[in-house]
């Protein structure tokens, strides 16, 4: 008769699951002495790593040019790169971002586009700004003069307004009550800047900012009428404040 190969015999097989539950014995046996020896004070418990996220602290903003721009955020962008009027430099986004953009093609934006991670673009605009993973690169909108205002029925004149965010909110406001323009002074007044632009959330493209650098210029602009004449008053008594 032919003897059973599997009896009475252990097989390397065997040999390995063997092998395998001592070393999971005696590694309990270990991790239990040391438990013990922590409790008891002998060996110091280790502290836990934590993943150190970059802080405001840390973090220095890139020294920009006085003609660049950067915004970021989905409304801003988008709304940034269906202006006509923006010269647009360089397009950084995540592929997630892109797509919730919804530019079309990238080749029709006419500006280069980089991938690139939610982290890159930390290090560009620091670890509190909320970028929705996409960063523009751009100049300043043209300085406008307050001839475009004669045929604009609503006017939101601002006195020494310097919080960027709420400026941001007012144009924002200003788009919904189709207000003509909002007019600052060049001094005590922020200027354009993606903090702003993000407060505005796409207002920025839509709504026209004057700022006025003397009253001689206002002067010189307005027209005879009542409504101008209001306006007129208005901005003496914002440039002769800020004198």
């Amino acid at each position: 008769m032919s003897k059973d190969k599997t009896s009475g015999r252990s097989g390397p097989d065997n040999t390995t699951d063997d092998k395998s539950a001592k070393d999971t014995h005696y590694a309990t046996l270990r991790r239990a002495h040391r438990d013990a020896k922590r409790e008891r004070g002998e060996i110091p418990t280790p502290q836990p790593q934590k993943r150190k996220r970059p802080s405001a602290d840390d973090w220095k903003p890139p020294a920009l040019a006085p003609d660049q721009v950067l915004l970021y955020g989905l409304h801003t962008v988008r709304a940034a790169l269906a202006n006509p009027e923006r010269k647009n430099i360089k397009l950084s986004t995540t592929q997630n971002a892109l797509v919730r953009l919804e530019v079309g093609p990238v080749d029709a934006l006419g500006i280069p586009v980089e991938i690139v991670s939610p982290q890159d673009i930390d290090k560009v605009l620091g670890p509190e700004a909320i970028h929705q993973g996409v960063m523009l690169e751009t100049r300043p909108l043209p300085v406008r003069r307050l001839e475009a205002l004669k045929d604009s029925p609503l006017l939101l004149v601002l006195d020494q307004v310097t919080d960027p965010h709420n400026v941001g909110a007012i144009m924002r406001s200003a788009v919904a009550f189709d207000a003509g323009a909002v007019i600052t002074t060049q001094r005590h007044s922020p200027t354009e800047s993606g903090v702003l632009a993000k407060s505005a959330s796409g207002a920025l493209e839509r709504s026209l900012h004057v700022a006025l650098d003397y009253a001689a210029r206002a002067r010189a602009s307005l027209d005879g009428s009542a409504r101008r004449e209001e306006l007129e008053a208005l901005a003496d008594a914002v440039v002769e404040r800020n004198r």
